[in-house]
């Protein structure tokens, strides 16, 4: 337990922020809220991390020492919302955001309780139209839908990531009865610039002889990484170059099978999870999304912040937002091999869309994001965070 895990004591003070949710995975949502997190923090705010259990923390290192953790010691739906409740009424913060669909639906059934002030917002990183399409069948996504339509309206309001999200919600689901705002994720702070400097120990970016694609997921269906491999296999038939896949996942092992059927097995590497991706995307020569559909896309984001230029699938939702229609990176079809080695192809030969990556980048930034969510929560700042204490560490 880390210095910041302190117990709970009356003469704790009331934080003005809560996050509340799970936390096991080093991805786009963990990494955004950790920008927002710093740059609250900067503004003067009090910000405290409430997890379901110890052990649903990811990287806790990363958490700045004056964020408190605070772990409810449950697993299961109905003691958890009890737990919830009554750290709420004992706490009484002003303001808590659930991060994730599973703490969403926690969080919103305790406004069936009595005495609580705090005012309860709700996050949603990913489509689900998407998503609930390829796992459920019709029947089990429209009782998740009509779940959704029942309970999320309890809470005092619904953060949409994407444009595309926010519709989602509404065409798909069917979400009326709350108020959906849309904020884009914090992405992109200066601390990424700082920290893509670090030195990286894979010695494919340290000896770089041949030009490197990275892409940075979970390898999971929703990724499609193994289109990604055929694409590569395409690249390597026409120009030497190698592929780094950070992140890990159930698929390793009939992705790890693919790429030995490809024949490219010699040239891919999928390290694991790794603590500082800006590192990776500095120093890639392409950084390729094949996902099926997504929420926002941070790693896009991410990437196009320290300078790497991008190809992305055309899925729903959020990489047409990022890359303005194609303008600041490129587009290809889902599900297209073809295309996505053609597209990986053109930026190795010098062909990527020319552009300011910082007027790029602007909508995403972390000051802007946390401004925002202030906005919406009806919060104001204690200070103005200086330059240097807006980045991540």
């Amino acid at each position: 337990m880390g210095k910041h895990n302190l117990p709970l004591t009356a003469a704790a003070e009331t934080p003005d922020i809560v996050l509340f949710g799970i936390f096991r995975s080093w991805g786009g949502t963990y990494r955004r809220l950790l920008n927002q997190i710093h740059v609250w923090l900067a503004m003067g705010l009090r910000v405290e991390l409430v997890t379901f259990r110890d052990g649903e923390m990811f990287y806790p290192e990363e958490v700045p020492p004056a964020v408190r953790l605070v772990h409810l010691g449950t697993s299961h739906r109905l003691p958890t919302i009890l737990a919830l409740w009554r750290y709420l009424r004992r706490r009484r913060p002003p303001v808590i955001l659930s991060v994730n669909h599973i703490s969403n639906m926690v969080l919103a059934r305790t406004g069936y309780l009595p005495g609580l002030r705090t005012r309860r917002y709700l996050s949603v990183p990913n489509t689900f139209g998407q998503s609930e399409k390829r796992a459920d069948s019709p029947r089990k996504r429209e009782r998740k839908f009509r779940e959704i339509r029942k309970v999320y309206p309890c809470s005092h309001g619904v953060i949409a990531v994407s444009d595309g999200v926010r519709d989602d919600l509404r065409d798909n689901v069917g979400l009326t009865g709350v108020h959906i705002e849309r904020i884009y994720s914090g992405s992109v702070a200066p601390g990424n610039l700082a920290r893509a400097k670090e030195p990286v120990e894979h010695p494919w970016l340290v000896n770089k002889e041949l030009p490197v694609v990275l892409s940075v997921g979970r390898l999971v269906p929703q990724k499609d990484y193994a289109m990604l491999l055929r694409a590569f296999a395409r690249v390597v038939r026409q120009r030497p170059a190698r592929l780094l896949i950070l992140g890990e996942g159930r698929e390793r092992p009939t992705l790890e099978n693919l790429a030995e059927e490809l024949g490219i097995s010699q040239w891919v590497d999928m390290p694991g999870f790794a603590g500082n991706p800006y590192a990776y995307m500095a120093r890639a020569d392409v950084f390729a999304l094949s996902s099926r559909w997504e929420g926002l896309v941070n790693v896009v984001m991410e990437a196009l912040g320290v300078g790497t230029p991008v190809v992305s699938t055309d899925c729903p939702s959020g990489p047409r937002e990022i890359l303005a229609d194609g303008r600041y990176g490129i587009l290809v079809p889902m599900q297209d091999d073809r295309a996505m080695a053609a597209g990986i192809l053109k930026v190795l030969r010098g062909e990527a869309p020319q552009f300011d990556y910082a007027e790029a980048v602007r909508p995403f930034m972390a000051e802007t994001a946390a401004r925002a969510y202030l906005d919406f929560f009806g919060l104001s700042p204690r200070c103005k965070p200086a330059e240097s204490e807006r980045a991540v560490p």
